[in-house]
C-alpha cells in the first residue's frame, strides 16, 4: 500500500510541478490526475498496484469530513452566534455563482453558433 500512496503523490507532484513551472490556470492535482489516466492507458498493470488503495480511500471517504465536523463543534459558540449569516453567505455566494456561470455558459454558447449556419 505504501508504493501505492506514493505513486499517487508522485503523479500529484508532477502536476504541482508543471502548473508551477509553466504558470497554467488550472490547479496542479486536476493535471496530475490527467497524467496519472494517461499513465494508466499506457501502463495497464499500474491499475493493480493501486486498486487497493484507492478501494480502501473510496470505502473511508467520511473520514475526511472529520475535521470539518470538529471544526464546527469546537468553535460552535462562534456558529450559534453568526450561524445565520454564515448560512446565509453560502446560500447567496452559490446562486451567485451558478448564475455567473449559466451567463457566461450562455454568452459562450451564443458565440460558438453564430459562426454555425442553420438550414
Amino acid at each position: 500500500m505504501i508504493l501505492a500512496l506514493l505513486i499517487l503523490i508522485f503523479f500529484q507532484l508532477m502536476g504541482e510541478g508543471t502548473v508551477r513551472l509553466l504558470n497554467l490556470f488550472i490547479p496542479g492535482p486536476v493535471l496530475g490526475m490527467v497524467y496519472f489516466f494517461i499513465a494508466l492507458l499506457l501502463f495497464p498493470q499500474l491499475k493493480e498496484k493501486v486498486e487497493s488503495l484507492s478501494r480502501f480511500m473510496n470505502k473511508h471517504l467520511a473520514l475526511f469530513f472529520v475535521p470539518a465536523g470538529v471544526g464546527i463543534i469546537e468553535y460552535f459558540d462562534l456558529f450559534t452566534k453568526f450561524g445565520v449569516a454564515m448560512v446565509l453567505t453560502l446560500v447567496i455566494s452559490t446562486t451567485i455563482t451558478l448564475a455567473v456561470t449559466a451567463w457566461f455558459f450562455n454568452i459562450l454558447l451564443h458565440g460558438k453558433n453564430k459562426g454555425q449556419t442553420h438550414d
